[in-house]
């Protein structure tokens, strides 16, 4: 009787609609009342009416609004909104740590998403700042072996000529310099530039000027344009470094101009401090001017832009012509060298590179992503337990009159503005993830400072991720909400609702996701782990132990060949009376890194495509360089003493070399010479063991040992080979004692020769240790990637058992009471998360083989199909979750059974 009379407090409508449903409701409130005592009962009766007072003034208020104007719904539905937003903020306040660990858990997976898209922006999708970029083609000539590659400058004045197709063409060349400002020495990225650049890319400088044509000679004066972000950067905005001069390699140069704002170089995303004027080479030694009049060497990138009405296919045909002319005029060089010409807009750093990019590109984008869901459905997972325990308050609003869009306006303001939150925190990790990665130089072939930006696509990227997220884990909890029934909720009121079997399916599901991501990047974690192991397990192919090194530069110290034999000769005889030295070396190139390479021709062996001729890395060596690192010779004879002083016509090859070129016959007695110089032959006299010639990732590599005092150098006159002393030695040191003990001798050793040399020391050990920088940063991405998933997965599954099990609670309660062990209840609550997990290891193992065949090549030593990286991954994954699911299974089992009966 005495809920049929408060029910008439309520509006009619209301009353009407969901009159059972409200009665319902209204007994169930007064018999928990009543079962608390009289005093209770009356306070409950009180609050009731006042509820339905309440109601009705608030349906008056709302009448009153529509009538008052003729945009009542509009301003209804967003006052109904405002509402929304502060409930929501109020409830997320009144559970900070939920609050604050799923913004945290957002702001992470958004931050690292924001950071890889930036960087992925920036290689591939951002769009060209030129001018007319449809225009604008890259014209490349063909490398020895046939692909396409950079061009000679003499090919470059070869294409300007035709101003059919070409309206305008520019070569660029990259190239480090020094740069000594303030007292100290610093090194510039630069490019060495024609005076056609600015026009062929339909762009102009914010400052200052660009290169003119007279410049274009060298030795007409130094020059130099900055770029924009140097000049921002590196000179702090000076208004008056335009007519500024600046000390590059020991040389005074000229600044005229800043570059424009967003161009960066022909790398793009990689940062160029200057661009040198072509009269500038000789600021970068003999051989980068003699290098302009060189055919055989190719080291300038070639734009052009078309002209009016012209196409590439045009183009390409008219570089056809000129390919026939080249291999007509210079056969020795460019027989069988193709030009080809490719549109800008199908090139964002170089044919050969951006296959490379597009897949470290995806791959890392699909990590990110695998984080992003794995997040989300955490974050989904919380919300669903959150919302699940919200079910008497979606059952008393809906009894009131909340219509289903009410319902979903309330779980997708909370949701929503979580991850707006998060969004917006992610995007402050963001920027202090792409500072750290700007100061970070990069290893790899594309080394250098990158200049990263958050733009517009990125900031839609980030507010996309919070839509999605936040509609798609906004729905989920609203949904099985609504599933259940008015009076059906309202009968669990005080109770843990367990969500029903649509909601426990959605949990399950949830927890699926959850393992399948976390199997993926775990075995990530574990692949990268291998490969770097595997790169640690590779021979070198010398002894590293008991190396160490020293780099100068008696080019930078301002010294010429003389002045350099005198001063590497007391280098060599104060290193050998160091104690416990054994040997001293010296070589151009430190073993297992870049270096020189040279355009041969090999007796007998003829490649199957390009010129004929082949690409060769080279080093030039002291006669002691193979006895002091340890390589063997395994054929003929190693260098001599007196080879030094010799006629130069004899080289070392390695066993790949000769395999290669010579098959199983003897290398020894062979020959090659320079492409450029057909009577210049050298004769094999030995063949040496094999080791990484660039990186310890390489396939087999072919090099030729030069001895110093006839080596490969600058030569003007265009002979090929002759003698000369390097102008960037390494000297190198065999000891008995710990090569770290020679570091500082040898700092004070060149400071006593020479106090202008600059010195570069490290142990052999360090030197490899540099080159597994790029798999260690690899490993290391990828273990926290791999962290974080455990970490989430676990929180995931931890709370959704402990929410399973609190809902529970009754019937573990009776089967305590009748007998059950407390270990069986804990295998029987495990046992069910196991068989969720299971569907879990299916969806990620079905992702493993999609996508293990496509990234094999992006890692070395190590396959993500391997079965015990696999097995391995599975173990610590399901150790994880099983401990996140037997602590509550736990706690629930050690309950008393009396109370849990009573829920």
């Amino acid at each position: 009787m005495i809920p049929r009379l408060l029910l008439r407090l309520y509006p009619r409508g209301l009353r009407d609609e969901y009159g059972g449903e409200m009665e319902a409701l209204i007994e169930a409130r007064l018999a928990r009342a009543r079962a608390r005592g009289v005093a209770r009962l009356g306070v409950e009766l009180a609050r009731i009416a006042a509820d339905a007072t309440g109601t009705r003034m608030n349906s008056w208020r709302l009448a009153m609004r529509g009538r008052r104007t003729g945009r009542g719904g509009e301003r209804m539905r967003m006052g109904t909104m405002l509402q929304d937003l502060r409930y929501a903020i109020r409830r997320l306040a009144k559970t900070p740590v939920f609050t604050g660990g799923a913004i945290a858990i957002m702001a992470i997976a958004i931050g690292a998403n924001a950071t890889v898209f930036t960087v992925v922006n920036e290689l591939l999708l951002k769009p060209s700042p030129f001018g007319e970029p449809d225009r604008l083609v890259n014209v490349y000539q063909d490398s020895d072996d046939g692909e396409p590659n950079t061009t000679s400058f003499p090919a470059y004045r070869d294409m300007t000529a035709y101003d059919e197709v070409f309206a305008s063409v520019a070569a660029t060349s990259p190239d480090n310099v020094t740069l000594e400002m303030d007292g100290a020495t610093e090194s510039l990225a630069v490019e060495f530039t024609t005076a056609s650049m600015m026009e062929t890319l339909g762009m102009s400088v914010t400052r200052g000027r660009w290169f003119d044509p007279s410049m274009d000679v060298p030795g007409a004066g130094s020059y130099a344009v900055l770029s924009h972000h140097a000049w921002v950067n590196r000179f702090g905005r000076d208004p008056a470094i335009v007519g500024r001069t600046l000390r590059m390699n020991r040389e005074p140069v000229t600044v005229i101009g800043v570059g424009p704002e967003g161009y960066n170089g022909i790398a793009g995303f990689l940062v160029t401090d200057a661009w040198l004027s072509i009269s500038t080479t000789a600021i970068a030694g003999d051989f980068r001017v003699s290098n302009l009049e060189r055919r055989e060497d190719h080291w300038y990138d070639v734009k052009a832009r078309l002209t009016e009405g012209a196409s590439v296919e045009s183009a390409q045909a008219a570089m056809n012509l000129l390919a026939g002319d080249l291999a007509r005029d210079f056969p020795e060089l460019n027989e069988g060298r193709r030009i080809t010409v490719l549109s800008s807009n199908d090139v964002r750093v170089h044919p050969e590179l951006d296959g490379v990019l597009m897949g470290a590109s995806s791959a890392l984008m699909g990590i990110v992503l695998l984080v992003l869901v794995l997040a989300a459905t955490n974050l989904g997972s919380l919300l669903l337990v959150r919302g699940l325990a919200r079910s008497s308050e979606v059952a008393v609003r809906r009894a009131l009159g909340a219509g289903s869009g009410r319902v979903f306006g309330l779980f997708l303001s909370e949701t929503l503005l979580l991850t707006s939150l998060g969004g917006a925190g992610g995007l402050l990790l963001t920027r202090w993830g792409l500072a750290v990665l700007e100061r970070t130089r990069l290893p790899g072939p594309l080394s250098g400072q990158l200049d990263l930006n958050i733009d517009g696509r990125v900031l839609l990227f980030g507010l996309g991720i919070i839509l999605i997220t936040g509609i798609t884990f906004g729905w989920a909890p609203a949904a099985n909400s609504l599933r259940s029934g008015v009076a059906g909720a309202l009968r669990e009121a005080g109770r843990t609702a367990s969500g029903g079997r649509w909601g426990s399916r959605l949990r399950n599901l949830l927890v699926s996701v959850q393992f399948a991501v976390s199997l993926v990047l775990v075995l990530g974690a574990g692949v990268a782990v291998q490969s770097l192991i595997s790169f640690g397990r590779v021979d070198p192919g010398f002894e590293v132990e008991r190396l160490a090194a020293a780099r100068t530069s008696f080019f930078d110290a301002g010294m010429g060949d003389d002045e350099r034999r005198i001063a590497a000769a007391q280098i060599i005889e104060r290193m050998g009376a160091f104690p416990g030295v054994t040997d001293v070396a010296y070589a151009m190139r430190m073993p297992i890194s870049g270096g020189g390479s040279t355009t041969s021709v090999v007796e007998g062996y003829d490649p199957q495509a390009g010129t004929g001729s082949v690409e060769l890395d080279y080093n030039a060596v002291s006669w002691n360089f193979f006895r002091t690192v340890g390589l063997s010779v395994v054929d003929g004879r190693g260098f001599q003493e007196d080879d030094m002083y010799g006629d130069g016509d004899i080289i070392v090859v390695n066993e790949t070399a000769a395999r290669r070129f010579w098959g199983e016959g003897n290398a020894v007695g062979k020959r090659i010479r320079p492409q450029s110089a057909p009577d210049s032959w050298r004769t094999v006299i030995g063949v040496v063991e094999d080791h990484p010639v660039s990186s310890l990732s390489e396939a087999p590599t072919p090099i030729i040992y030069f001895v110093f005092g006839n080596t490969l150098a600058a030569d003007p006159g265009g002979s090929g080979w002759r003698s000369a002393f390097p102008p960037n030695p390494i000297f190198l040191m065999r000891t008995e004692a710990a090569p770290e003990s020679l570091i500082a001798p040898v700092r004070a050793l060149f400071g006593e020769v020479n106090a202008s040399l600059p010195i570069e020391t490290r142990t052999l050990e360090a030197h490899l240790g540099n080159a597994l920088e790029a798999p260690r940063m690899a490993a290391l991405t990828m273990g926290l990637f791999s962290l974080m998933a455990l970490t989430l997965a676990s929180i995931g599954i931890y709370t959704i058992v402990s929410f399973t099990v609190a809902g529970r609670l009754p019937e573990i309660g009776i089967r305590l009471a009748l007998g059950a062990s407390r270990g069986r209840v804990v295998r029987m609550v495990v046992g069910e998360i196991a068989a969720t997990v299971g569907i879990g290891l299916v969806l990620g193992g079905a992702v493993v083989l999609l996508v293990g065949s496509r990234v094999g090549d992006l890692v070395f030593g190590a396959s993500i199909l391997d079965p015990t990286a696999l097995l391995s991954s599975v173990v610590v994954l399901a150790s994880a979750v099983a401990l996140a699911s037997w602590l509550p299974a736990r706690r629930a089992a050690r309950a008393d059974p009396v109370r849990a009966l009573r829920g």
